[in-house]
């Protein structure tokens, strides 16, 4: 591999660049994923990017705790026999249920897929 090099003011510069990177949209919980990298684990943050292999991780990382998320709400919701019955019957109640269940399911992620 050879490195080539700009000078500027005298001193010389490699000229780095990456290769191009294919564009992905991530949901929130990639970008959670990618602001924890950057602003705690800056050395694995720029491994990935250097590596190209940042975009595959976010987007791995983003779809498993997306189906993950969907997945766990739905057992929840089995288990403490939350219903479309009760939400026309109490929807306080279910409104509170749901939040509940909401917040166990994104502690659960956030603890083992983002951080």
């Amino acid at each position: 591999m050879k490195i080539e090099y700009e000078e500027i003011n005298g001193l010389l510069y490699p000229k780095l660049a990456l290769s191009p990177q294919k564009e992905i949209h991530l949901t929130r919980f990639g970008r959670k994923r990618l602001q924890y990298l950057k602003q705690y684990r800056p050395i694995i943050y720029t491994n990935l990017l250097t590596s190209g292999e940042l975009n595959e991780h976010l987007q791995r990382i983003d779809d498993e705790a997306n189906a993950l998320y969907d997945r766990l709400i739905e057992q929840y919701k089995i288990k403490r026999n939350i219903t479309e019955e009760l939400k026309e019957k109490n929807q306080m109640k279910w409104v509170q249920e749901m939040n509940d269940i909401e917040n166990v399911v994104m502690e659960f992620i956030k603890e083992n897929y983002i951080y």
